[in-house]
């Protein structure tokens, strides 16, 4: 059986469920069958049981009180006021010996009457005569619903307290492992996962929490050592590359120095500026993955994307572009980190400015179904289709700009997951590009 998307716990209190649910058809399939055995067996053990009473009456008081052989009908008969039982001791006409219990028809009081008889020959003074015993249907199906109501109403009391104790078992057994499944999806970083042992008598439950210990234990230190790592690596590289670019600077101040010599330093200059930039987007991403910024500053986008503007007019300016700004004065001020965000906006307004060539940039704050949206968008040459899903990856560099190592839009990305930032991107070629960041608010 093929169960749906479910917690542990719910999936086997849906197994649980419907396995009760199959014993209740069952039983209400098989009930009236066993219900009418029972009732029928009872029945004829109760006949039975009176033929030995009026066979001990007979005997004790002999043939003669009950039938009185100068009669014209030689026989007995005795019934209760309701019908549903009558007993008949009379003469057979014939030799044949009875011993049956079957079901009969008897006129009483000229009244057809459906019966379970117990037919029994018994000799008296070399004389056969006949007894019946009957019950009447009507009765037996009368006990055999009260007996039918019980049976199923104390069977659906009996499955509801089952049901009831095994969800609670359930609960009480998967406590600890919601628990630990509860620590995970708490944790967003190694160094803030709870190392507590669960409380719980189930060794598997203890062997996966002391497992998960275990590996959160090395999954913090790798992290460290990973953190460590690239702060020591971006400290040895960016170290020479200073080195490297006050010696040019040197070289650049020498008067003879030939206008070829000046242009292959300059470029060198270029290119040591781009790695140090590149180092330290690196530097930054990872200071991000480790979760070493601060997300408790009280921001204003308004007054980022002004400082934005600022910082990119030059750039506007030198590419003749347009630079419009539509903001909503009633956005609210949000948490987060204010360096950061300037960066995560300033890199998509860049990234906009680099691949337009005419037209405007546009950077517009809204509030949508309560939620703050910001907007860059750009009359640029636009993205295909099938390189939007990648954008954001380290290193794509679609459109082979000489001065990106593309980057900028995966650190983009980064700041945005870390801000818990919804980011979308539309495109169009030869139309323009359009990225959209959702805020959630509180």
């Amino acid at each position: 059986m093929i169960l749906p998307n479910l917690k542990l716990k719910n999936k086997l209190a849906l197994f649980n469920a419907i396995s009760k649910a199959v014993i209740i058809i069952l039983l209400i399939i098989l009930i009236p069958w066993l219900v009418s055995k029972v009732s029928i067996n009872d029945t004829d053990k109760g006949l039975e049981k009176k033929l030995d009473q009026v066979i001990y009456l007979i005997d004790s008081l002999g043939i003669e009180n009950f039938i009185d052989n100068e009669s014209e009908f030689k026989s007995f008969g005795s019934y209760n006021i309701l019908k549903d039982e009558y007993i008949l001791i009379e003469q057979q006409k014939n030799d044949t010996i009875y011993n049956t219990i079957e079901y009969s028809q008897r006129i009483i009081e000229d009244e057809l009457v459906d019966y379970r008889v117990l037919s029994y020959s018994i000799s008296e003074n070399d004389v056969l005569y006949l007894i019946e015993i009957g019950k009447s249907i009507e009765t037996i199906i009368e006990f055999e619903r009260r007996l039918k109501n019980f049976a199923l109403l104390f069977i659906v009391i009996i499955l509801g307290i089952t049901v009831l104790i095994d969800l609670s078992f359930i609960q009480l057994l998967l406590h600890p492992f919601e628990q630990i499944v509860g620590r995970l999806k708490n944790t967003n970083h190694p160094s803030s996962f709870d190392y507590t042992q669960v409380n719980t008598s189930t060794s598997d439950f203890k062997y996966l929490d002391e497992t998960i210990n275990l590996l959160m234990h090395k999954i913090e230190d790798a992290f460290n050592n990973e953190r460590e790592y690239i702060s020591n690596v971006s400290h040895e590289l960016l170290t020479p590359i200073s080195i490297i670019q006050s010696k040019l600077d040197n070289i650049l101040s020498i008067e003879n120095l030939s206008d070829s010599d000046h242009l292959k330093i300059m470029d060198s200059r270029h290119t040591l500026g781009r790695l140090t930039k590149m180092v330290r987007t690196l530097l930054m991403m990872s200071r991000i993955e480790n979760e070493e910024y601060f997300l408790t500053e009280k921001v204003n986008l308004n007054s980022i994307v002004n400082n934005v503007a600022e910082e990119i007019e030059d750039k506007i300016l030198a590419k003749e572009l347009e630079l419009k700004l539509e903001l909503n004065i009633n956005i609210p001020i949000i948490e987060g980190n204010e360096n950061l965000l300037f960066i995560l906006i300033y890199n998509l307004v860049n990234n906009a400015i680099r691949y337009t060539q005419k037209g405007y940039i546009k950077i517009e704050t809204t509030l949508i179904d309560q939620q703050i949206v910001l907007k860059v968008s750009d009359t640029g040459m636009g993205i295909s289709a099938e390189n939007l899903p990648q954008i954001f990856s380290r290193f794509k560099n679609f459109n082979n700009h000489k001065d990106s190592f593309g980057l900028g839009l995966a650190l983009a990305k980064k700041i945005c997951d870390y801000h818990k930032i919804e980011i979308n991107v539309t495109s169009e070629i030869n139309v323009g590009t359009t990225f959209i960041l959702t805020f959630k608010t509180q």
